[in-house]
């Protein structure tokens, strides 16, 4: 991955282990046969595709709150002991 593309999109998100995690996540996408939301050419990789996609705004993200994230796990049980 360039290093031009990893520190603009860092600015962007604001933090590293975010960025991480939505590079990977959209790399495994890709690499799975989704369609990139930017123009690319034949020497970009998926990881940069993912950069350059974080840097147009054609990828956002939500953070779950911890109310959200607590409603979320009640949820999980609830279904877990209905089975």
């Amino acid at each position: 991955m360039k290093v031009e593309l990893i520190e603009k999109a860092a600015q962007i998100v604001g933090d590293n282990q975010l960025l991480v995690n939505i590079v990977s996540k959209r790399v495994q996408q890709l690499n799975h046969g989704s369609d990139p939301f930017i123009v690319t050419t034949p020497e970009m990789q998926c990881g940069d595709i993912a950069l350059t996609e974080i840097i147009e705004g054609k990828i956002t993200w939500h953070e779950m709150t911890p109310e959200e994230l607590a409603a979320m796990a009640k949820e999980i049980k609830q279904r877990l002991y209905a089975l």
